[in-house]
């Protein structure tokens, strides 16, 4: 009833045929959302930019633009929020948050292009 994975592979010419199509198209997404994550997070730590002077402060503009570039900062009124923690603690974590959105996309763009 079922055929094994050999008398496939004979059928099918005696070629070995991975049943999975390796890419590295999600670990390319992951690395490189990471990594503009992790450099945007530095970048803002030793050179604040007024991205949020547009926004007047304590609206809901601000905290969405705050919040989306560093999903952790919510964990700042806890933290200390030095450039060390931000350079090996908060940035981190971040890009490695930003990476799994980017493998996600990886995984998109492999399934659906």
């Amino acid at each position: 009833m079922f055929e094994g994975l050999n008398e496939l592979e004979r059928k099918v010419g005696g070629e070995r045929r991975s049943l999975w199509k390796g890419s590295s198209l999600p670990l390319k997404f992951f690395v490189l959302f990471g990594l503009v994550s992790y450099i945007v997070q530095i970048w803002l730590t030793y050179h604040p930019l007024s991205l949020m002077a547009y926004a007047p402060p304590g609206s809901s503009a601000s905290f969405v633009l705050a919040y989306s570039l560093c999903p952790l900062c919510i964990f700042t009124p806890t933290v200390d929020l030095s450039p060390a923690t931000m350079a090996y603690f908060v940035g981190p974590i971040d890009a490695t948050l930003h990476g799994a959105v980017g493998a996600m996309v990886g995984y998109i763009f492999e399934a659906f292009l």
